[in-house]
């Protein structure tokens, strides 16, 4: 008897046999030793940078082969920090991806400076750099890179084109603790690498972030925005007097945190061994299949921290069958999969650069329910990060699953792809499958 090909969504056999159990846990039992000592101590918090806080920035400043880091209360508040010592001010311009959270971008605007966003790559989803070469101006004070689901971008290109302009790049490795271009570490490369600590991240304090530099100038710039309490000894230059005070914000992150973060540190390399065995073996299965892809790493680089697997969809390869379709029919297989979310945010489906908080540039034009007035110049066209709508899928970062789990899952999609390629087929997805 012929094995029964229907699709699980019109009453076939589900192709994920193996139940979806993830069983690597971000907390272990030492994390919270590690806690309950201090707070046995009655100790809740370091103003000062020391203790475990100090040896905390010196292991990560290790990691990413760095001379300086500074913990701070979350990624966002890092790349804050990066840009203000980075001298991004009130008519000065930062390029900057729109295809990526919004976190990137925003604390530019806090600077008061303008977002320029550029395009990305098709295939990598990193920032082009002939794109970001065309929109340099005498404005521009620094490119930000985001290495986008731990894939890093083409460093070397975008180390050059720094130079070549005299502009600050800064990394955003939100996503990509652990990986390397070219056999270096990434937030190594720029002049300030930013790295968000907070939930689902490789390296998690629950909330926290962390920034990396080699120049000691950029670090002291830093603790001048936020971090009251280390100007008087913990500057790394000397290069500010002003009484030990900060400029007011607070940026220091929860001792407990960085506990958390220093616990999943240790374990970082063996999360990002299981993660690229378990993505090598999605690319593997659905080589061939041309309407579901991952997303292929950079050449030169080594995939690190990936937060989620992305899957690029093409619906010409499935008779048109529109993407919603296709995720609810492979949810029925049993695969945990889901749209891709920073191409389409919000409940009109926008991109960063067309969200009324960047088409106005400045967050007072949004009050009172007023259309966002014009940016300050015409930026151009994002062709292929416009042409992202409705094309990416994504899947939890497999890490501490079965194999077994990953090439079922590999391969419900290539079923769902084929059943819905098939325009002989009577019972097609599409005709069914409705969003």
């Amino acid at each position: 008897m012929q094995p029964d090909a229907r699709l699980a969504i019109h009453g076939g056999p589900r192709a994920v046999s193996v139940p979806y159990d993830e069983r690597w846990r971000s907390v272990h039992a030492s994390d919270v030793d590690a806690i309950a000592g201090h707070a046995m101590r009655d100790v809740t918090t370091l103003s000062k940078g020391d203790g475990a806080i100090a040896d905390f920035e010196r292991r990560f400043a290790q990691v990413t082969g760095t001379r300086h880091a500074l913990a701070m209360n979350s990624g966002t508040a890092s790349l804050h920090s990066a840009y203000f010592a980075a001298g991004v001010s009130p008519g000065s311009e930062v390029i900057v991806p729109s295809y990526t959270f919004f976190a990137s971008a925003a604390p530019i605007l806090q600077c008061g400076a303008t977002a320029v966003f550029c395009d990305v790559d098709r295939r990598t989803l990193t920032a082009d750099p002939a794109d970001v070469e065309r929109r340099i101006t005498s404005r521009t004070r620094a490119i930000c890179v985001v290495h986008m689901w731990g894939n890093p971008a083409p460093l070397d290109r975008f180390t050059q084109l720094a130079q070549r302009y005299g502009v600050a790049l800064i990394e955003d490795c939100s996503h990509a603790h652990g990986a390397s271009y070219l056999g270096r570490p990434v937030g190594g490369w720029g002049d300030i690498g930013c790295f968000s600590l907070q939930g689902a991240k490789a390296v998690s304090g629950g909330e926290a972030g962390i920034a990396v530099t080699d120049e000691p100038e950029l670090f002291d710039r830093m603790l001048l925005l936020g971090h009251y309490g280390r100007l008087k000894k913990g500057q790394a230059k000397d290069t500010f007097d002003t009484d030990h005070l900060s400029l007011g914000l607070k940026y220091r992150p929860h001792l407990y945190a960085v506990l958390l973060a220093q616990g999943s540190l240790s374990r970082l390399d063996e999360l990002n061994r299981r993660r690229r065995h378990n993505y090598a073996i999605l690319t593997e299965e659905l080589d061939g299949c041309r309407a579901v892809q991952p997303i292929p790493t950079t050449p030169g680089a080594v995939r690190g921290g990936f937060l989620e697997f992305i899957l690029r969809y093409d619906p010409e390869h499935v008779d048109g069958l529109r993407r919603d379709a296709f995720i609810a029919a492979a949810k029925a297989e049993g695969v945990p999969i889901a749209r891709e979310r920073y191409a389409a945010v919000g409940r009109r489906a926008r991109l960063l650069h067309e969200s009324p908080v960047f088409a106005s540039q400045h967050p007072y034009a949004l009050r009172d329910g007023r259309p966002p007035t014009a940016g300050p110049r015409e930026q151009g066209p994002l062709p292929v990060t416009e042409a992202l709508r409705g094309t990416l899928m994504t899947l939890p970062a497999f890490t501490e699953v079965s194999e077994r789990f990953v090439r079922q899952c590999a391969r419900a999609l290539r079923k769902v792809a084929e059943a819905a390629g098939d325009a002989t087929r009577p019972e097609r997805v599409g005709e069914e499958v409705h969003t």
